[in-house]
């Protein structure tokens, strides 16, 4: 696990990366962060405490952002996503680990290789694959096209037009109706 400070990044080219949290499987003892870490990709708006990563951006190793975070479109995430905020995945992103979010929007025709799973409300865009599970505390929306192996949501589960989850856990209350 590398944990970056501001110090380190104040080294680097600029500070708006001062509340980066840290990527899996690559130890940082250099003053600057990792190349395999595209933190040319990322801003940060330190007053709402966000993270806006650019459109068709990627990251090689698992991430972990200390805020909220909007992923422009067509973003790459080899390995797991976590958000200790709030997450907004762009239109047409990968995620080929988990995702992990306090409250999350995942955008239309994004595709998830792993589990999804969110603190609070879960909403899925048109055409979301979600080759795992979707779990939420509050309420998850599902918009049509969309597709995942296992359903849960705390409060409600709402279905929009045509879906395709395999499973729902027993005891989630469902709404069904069309677009």
């Amino acid at each position: 696990m590398a944990v970056i400070t501001a110090s380190q990044i104040d080294s680097c080219e600029t500070n708006i990366y001062e509340r980066l949290a840290y990527t899996y499987k690559f130890l940082i003892t250099l003053p600057c962060i990792s190349d395999k870490m595209n933190t040319k990709f990322i801003k940060y708006h330190p007053g709402s405490n966000t993270y806006i990563i650019q459109r068709k951006a990627y990251f090689e190793d698992s991430v972990l952002l200390k805020g909220n975070l909007i992923v422009g479109a067509g973003c790459n995430f080899w390995e797991e996503l976590r958000v200790e905020g709030n997450l907004e995945l762009g239109k047409n992103s990968l995620v080929k680990g988990h995702v992990q979010a306090h409250n999350a929007i995942i955008g239309p025709h994004c595709e998830i290789m792993g589990d999804v799973q969110v603190e609070k409300d879960l909403t899925l865009m048109d055409d979301v694959k979600i080759e795992g599970s979707a779990t939420c505390g509050g309420q998850m929306l599902v918009r049509p096209g969309c597709s995942m192996g296992f359903a849960k949501a705390e409060k409600l589960l709402e279905l929009v037009g045509k879906v395709s989850i395999k499973d729902v856990e027993a005891g989630t209350k469902v709404i069904v109706r069309s677009e």
